[in-house]
């Protein structure tokens, strides 16, 4: 096994099969709970269409695995090297980018989790009615970009900042800021201000995508230029995580 993937053999054992670690599947497992009878039980949210329940928790989905990526991605530089062990793990003969591999491996087995935790819940809120199939396709494929690119923002901001606290604040205001297209409503966002927003931020266009798939019934293809933009949010994340993670001394 190459050394990233045993970085990120690690990093997943820690997160899936460690008991501590594996307190974050019981806290996901509830607030998706939460946020599902809240849909189906409110009486003024049950009266929602289905594809729009099954939108609303594709959404929330994707923004509590961007939470999770960002915390595991912050403390896998920034932890490490409050804890003393990342000065021991850059002297072993693995690169730096196979370092940044294995994390950002670890990262993508804990939203693999994630899915398979939430595909029970969308399929509670959707099965009676329309594209919960195309629904939890274009999760994966719009919402992985974009879990990844939080996951390796953390990794940057972790290397970068002396502090894993500031680091985390950081990342969490950052996080905010991005997923608030799923508190604006469409009409609030249609503004030239809400429009250059949209335009730069891979939330949106994840959320975007969702709503023309799920709701508006297109067929997945049609989604290359939201799914572009997840990318293209993926491939910055990855060069300034990288970059970051160059400056890091031994």
């Amino acid at each position: 096994m190459t050394a990233a993937g045993q970085i990120a053999r690690k990093e997943a054992g820690e997160l899936l099969l460690d008991l501590r670690g594996q307190a974050w599947l019981l806290a996901m497992a509830c607030a998706l709970s939460a946020f599902s009878l809240l849909l189906v039980g409110s009486a003024e949210l049950s009266l929602l269409d289905n594809a729009q329940v099954v939108y609303d928790m594709a959404g929330i989905a994707t923004a509590l695995g961007a939470l999770l990526a960002l915390v595991v991605g912050v403390d896998g530089i920034g932890g490490e090297r409050e804890r003393g062990s990342l000065v021991p793990l850059l002297l072993t003969p693995a690169s730096r980018g196979a370092i940044l591999l294995g994390q950002i491996g670890g990262v993508a087995m804990a939203w693999a989790a994630m899915l398979a935790l939430a595909v029970p819940f969308l399929w509670a809120v959707g099965s009676t009615g329309q594209n919960l199939w195309d629904g939890m396709a274009v999760l994966v494929l719009l919402g992985t970009p974009v879990v990844l690119g939080f996951g390796l923002f953390g990794l940057g901001l972790g290397a970068r900042l002396g502090s894993t606290r500031a680091a985390l604040l950081a990342g969490l205001i950052g996080l905010l800021v991005a997923a608030s297209p799923l508190l604006i409503g469409p009409s609030l966002r249609q503004s030239a201000l809400g429009g250059m927003f949209d335009a730069v931020n891979p939330f949106s266009a994840a959320v975007n995508g969702y709503d023309l798939v799920i709701i508006d019934s297109q067929g997945l293809l049609s989604q290359w230029m939201s799914l572009a933009h997840t990318l293209a949010w993926l491939a910055l994340m990855l060069w300034f995580a990288h970059a970051a993670f160059r400056r890091v001394r031994r």
